[in-house]
Protein backbone atom coordinates (compact mmCIF):
# COMPACT_ATOMS: atom_id res chain seq x y z
CA UNK A 1 0.00 0.00 0.00
CA UNK A 2 1.02 3.61 -0.31
CA UNK A 3 1.93 6.16 2.35
CA UNK A 4 -0.54 8.86 1.27
CA UNK A 5 -2.34 11.07 3.80
CA UNK A 6 -5.33 9.37 5.41
CA UNK A 7 -7.86 11.58 3.62
CA UNK A 8 -6.41 10.26 0.35
CA UNK A 9 -6.65 6.56 1.15
CA UNK A 10 -5.59 4.81 -2.04
CA UNK A 11 -6.03 1.29 -0.64
CA UNK A 12 -8.63 0.30 -3.21
CA UNK A 13 -6.58 1.53 -6.15
CA UNK A 14 -3.52 -0.38 -5.02
CA UNK A 15 -5.66 -3.47 -4.38
CA UNK A 16 -7.23 -3.20 -7.83
CA UNK A 17 -3.87 -2.88 -9.55
CA UNK A 18 -2.60 -5.92 -7.66
CA UNK A 19 -5.70 -7.86 -8.74
CA UNK A 20 -5.16 -6.98 -12.39
CA UNK A 21 -1.57 -8.20 -12.09
CA UNK A 22 -2.66 -11.50 -10.51
CA UNK A 23 -5.43 -12.21 -12.97
CA UNK A 24 -3.29 -11.32 -15.99
CA UNK A 25 -0.65 -13.72 -14.67
CA UNK A 26 -3.30 -16.44 -14.28
CA UNK A 27 -4.45 -15.90 -17.84
CA UNK A 28 -0.87 -16.25 -19.06
CA UNK A 29 -0.47 -19.45 -17.03
CA UNK A 30 -3.70 -20.84 -18.50
CA UNK A 31 -2.52 -20.00 -22.01
CA UNK A 32 0.70 -21.91 -21.43
CA UNK A 33 -0.97 -24.96 -19.87
CA UNK A 34 -2.14 -28.09 -21.65
CA UNK A 35 -5.74 -27.66 -20.54
CA UNK A 36 -8.74 -26.66 -22.60
CA UNK A 37 -8.17 -23.46 -24.51
CA UNK A 38 -11.45 -21.87 -23.54
CA UNK A 39 -12.96 -23.86 -20.70
CA UNK A 40 -15.32 -22.22 -18.18
CA UNK A 41 -12.50 -21.16 -15.87
CA UNK A 42 -10.62 -19.35 -18.66
CA UNK A 43 -13.71 -17.82 -20.22
CA UNK A 44 -15.16 -16.65 -16.91
CA UNK A 45 -11.82 -15.34 -15.70
CA UNK A 46 -11.26 -13.41 -18.90
CA UNK A 47 -14.78 -11.95 -18.90
CA UNK A 48 -14.31 -10.70 -15.34
CA UNK A 49 -10.88 -9.24 -16.08
CA UNK A 50 -12.10 -7.44 -19.18
CA UNK A 51 -15.23 -6.05 -17.49
CA UNK A 52 -13.44 -4.85 -14.37
CA UNK A 53 -10.65 -3.33 -16.44
CA UNK A 54 -13.25 -1.34 -18.40
CA UNK A 55 -15.06 -0.14 -15.27
CA UNK A 56 -11.80 0.87 -13.60
CA UNK A 57 -10.62 2.69 -16.70
CA UNK A 58 -13.86 4.62 -17.17
CA UNK A 59 -14.09 5.68 -13.51
CA UNK A 60 -10.46 6.80 -13.38
CA UNK A 61 -10.70 8.79 -16.61
CA UNK A 62 -13.89 10.58 -15.61
CA UNK A 63 -13.06 11.48 -12.04
CA UNK A 64 -9.27 11.44 -11.67
CA UNK A 65 -7.22 11.94 -14.81
CA UNK A 66 -9.53 14.42 -16.55
CA UNK A 67 -9.70 16.56 -13.40
CA UNK A 68 -5.93 16.42 -12.97
CA UNK A 69 -5.38 17.39 -16.61
CA UNK A 70 -7.59 20.44 -16.10
CA UNK A 71 -5.35 21.58 -13.26
CA UNK A 72 -2.19 21.57 -15.35
CA UNK A 73 -0.72 25.08 -15.13
CA UNK A 74 0.04 27.02 -18.27
CA UNK A 75 3.54 26.26 -19.54
CA UNK A 76 6.16 28.72 -18.40
CA UNK A 77 8.36 30.44 -20.99
CA UNK A 78 11.30 28.50 -19.63
CA UNK A 79 9.53 25.20 -20.36
CA UNK A 80 8.52 24.48 -16.79
CA UNK A 81 5.06 23.78 -15.37
CA UNK A 82 4.41 20.62 -17.37
CA UNK A 83 5.18 17.95 -14.79
CA UNK A 84 1.56 16.86 -14.26
CA UNK A 85 0.60 16.81 -17.91
CA UNK A 86 3.81 15.03 -18.88
CA UNK A 87 3.18 12.22 -16.40
CA UNK A 88 -0.48 11.85 -17.39
CA UNK A 89 0.46 11.76 -21.07
CA UNK A 90 3.00 9.02 -20.37
CA UNK A 91 0.36 7.06 -18.47
CA UNK A 92 -2.17 7.49 -21.29
CA UNK A 93 0.34 6.13 -23.81
CA UNK A 94 0.89 3.02 -21.69
CA UNK A 95 -2.88 2.61 -21.30
CA UNK A 96 -3.40 2.79 -25.06
CA UNK A 97 -1.02 -0.12 -25.52
CA UNK A 98 -3.30 -2.36 -23.46
CA UNK A 99 -6.37 -1.80 -25.66
CA UNK A 100 -5.32 -3.73 -28.80
CA UNK A 101 -3.94 -6.57 -26.69
CA UNK A 102 -7.30 -7.00 -24.96
CA UNK A 103 -8.95 -7.11 -28.39
CA UNK A 104 -6.38 -9.69 -29.53
CA UNK A 105 -7.05 -11.95 -26.54
CA UNK A 106 -10.76 -11.71 -27.31
CA UNK A 107 -10.10 -12.74 -30.91
CA UNK A 108 -7.82 -15.61 -29.90
CA UNK A 109 -10.44 -17.08 -27.58
CA UNK A 110 -13.21 -16.60 -30.13
CA UNK A 111 -11.16 -18.36 -32.82
CA UNK A 112 -9.85 -21.04 -30.43
CA UNK A 113 -6.32 -20.21 -31.59
CA UNK A 114 -3.97 -21.58 -28.93
CA UNK A 115 -0.76 -20.02 -30.31
CA UNK A 116 -2.41 -16.63 -30.67
CA UNK A 117 -3.89 -16.90 -27.17
CA UNK A 118 -0.50 -17.73 -25.65
CA UNK A 119 1.20 -14.86 -27.47
CA UNK A 120 -1.31 -12.19 -26.51
CA UNK A 121 -1.79 -13.44 -22.95
CA UNK A 122 1.96 -12.86 -22.47
CA UNK A 123 1.70 -9.43 -24.07
CA UNK A 124 -1.30 -8.56 -21.94
CA UNK A 125 0.50 -9.39 -18.73
CA UNK A 126 3.51 -7.32 -19.77
CA UNK A 127 1.36 -4.34 -20.82
CA UNK A 128 -0.73 -4.48 -17.64
CA UNK A 129 2.36 -4.71 -15.44
CA UNK A 130 3.96 -1.75 -17.21
CA UNK A 131 0.87 0.43 -16.88
CA UNK A 132 -0.04 -0.27 -13.26
CA UNK A 133 3.57 -0.02 -12.10
CA UNK A 134 3.82 3.40 -13.74
CA UNK A 135 0.57 4.49 -12.13
CA UNK A 136 1.78 3.42 -8.70
CA UNK A 137 5.24 4.92 -8.98
CA UNK A 138 4.56 8.12 -10.93
CA UNK A 139 0.85 8.98 -10.95
CA UNK A 140 -0.73 8.04 -7.62
CA UNK A 141 1.80 10.09 -5.59
CA UNK A 142 0.54 13.20 -7.44
CA UNK A 143 -3.08 12.76 -6.35
CA UNK A 144 -2.88 14.40 -2.88
CA UNK A 145 -1.42 17.59 -4.35
CA UNK A 146 -3.51 17.64 -7.53
CA UNK A 147 -6.99 16.87 -6.15
CA UNK A 148 -9.09 18.13 -3.30
CA UNK A 149 -10.53 15.52 -0.89
CA UNK A 150 -13.95 16.09 -2.46
CA UNK A 151 -12.60 15.50 -5.97
CA UNK A 152 -10.84 12.37 -4.81
CA UNK A 153 -14.05 11.14 -3.18
CA UNK A 154 -15.95 11.32 -6.45
CA UNK A 155 -13.90 8.40 -7.78
CA UNK A 156 -15.47 5.97 -5.32
CA UNK A 157 -18.95 7.30 -6.14
CA UNK A 158 -18.34 6.93 -9.88
CA UNK A 159 -16.78 3.50 -9.55
CA UNK A 160 -19.60 2.09 -7.44
CA UNK A 161 -22.14 3.67 -9.75
CA UNK A 162 -20.55 1.87 -12.72
CA UNK A 163 -20.53 -1.43 -10.84
CA UNK A 164 -23.89 -1.34 -9.11
CA UNK A 165 -24.66 -3.47 -6.06
CA UNK A 166 -24.86 -6.70 -8.04
CA UNK A 167 -21.56 -5.89 -9.68
CA UNK A 168 -19.99 -5.24 -6.29
CA UNK A 169 -21.01 -8.76 -5.30
CA UNK A 170 -18.74 -10.10 -8.05
CA UNK A 171 -16.05 -7.44 -7.94
CA UNK A 172 -15.19 -7.76 -4.25
CA UNK A 173 -14.44 -11.51 -4.27
CA UNK A 174 -12.63 -11.10 -7.59
CA UNK A 175 -10.56 -8.28 -6.11
CA UNK A 176 -9.58 -10.40 -3.08
CA UNK A 177 -9.10 -13.67 -4.97
CA UNK A 178 -5.53 -14.59 -4.08
CA UNK A 179 -4.80 -11.25 -2.41
CA UNK A 180 -2.28 -11.33 0.45
CA UNK A 181 -3.71 -11.11 3.96
CA UNK A 182 -2.65 -7.47 4.58
CA UNK A 183 -4.45 -6.35 1.42
CA UNK A 184 -7.55 -8.38 2.22
CA UNK A 185 -7.77 -6.97 5.73
CA UNK A 186 -7.14 -3.40 4.55
CA UNK A 187 -9.88 -3.61 1.91
CA UNK A 188 -12.45 -5.16 4.23
CA UNK A 189 -11.79 -2.51 6.88
CA UNK A 190 -12.91 0.14 4.40
CA UNK A 191 -16.30 -1.48 3.83
CA UNK A 192 -19.45 -0.99 5.90
CA UNK A 193 -20.16 -3.93 8.25
CA UNK A 194 -23.24 -5.09 6.27
CA UNK A 195 -21.15 -5.38 3.09
CA UNK A 196 -18.48 -7.38 4.93
CA UNK A 197 -21.15 -9.75 6.26
CA UNK A 198 -22.70 -10.30 2.83
CA UNK A 199 -19.26 -10.81 1.29
CA UNK A 200 -18.34 -13.52 3.78
CA UNK A 201 -21.77 -15.16 3.89
CA UNK A 202 -22.73 -15.12 0.22
CA UNK A 203 -20.56 -13.34 -2.33
CA UNK A 204 -17.30 -15.18 -1.63
CA UNK A 205 -18.80 -18.67 -1.80
CA UNK A 206 -20.84 -17.84 -4.91
CA UNK A 207 -17.72 -16.53 -6.64
CA UNK A 208 -15.86 -19.74 -5.80
CA UNK A 209 -18.64 -21.93 -7.16
CA UNK A 210 -19.02 -20.03 -10.40
CA UNK A 211 -15.42 -19.23 -11.22
CA UNK A 212 -13.36 -21.97 -9.61
CA UNK A 213 -10.35 -19.68 -9.20
CA UNK A 214 -6.87 -21.13 -9.50
CA UNK A 215 -5.91 -19.59 -6.17
CA UNK A 216 -7.84 -19.17 -2.93
CA UNK A 217 -10.57 -16.54 -2.86
CA UNK A 218 -10.29 -15.35 0.69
Amino acid sequence: MGTEPRRFDLTMLHAAYDAFRRHAARLEAAAESDGALAGPAVENGWALFRFHWHVQDIAEKRTLWSVMYAKEPDPEPSGGGRRLGFVLDAMALRALRVVPVIDAVDAALEQRDRAMFARYARELRAAVDTLVEFKESDVLPLIPDALTPFEWGTFDVEFRGELGLRGLGVYLPWLLDGAPDPTRRAVLRLLPPPIRVVYRARWRSRYRRRNRPAGPAR
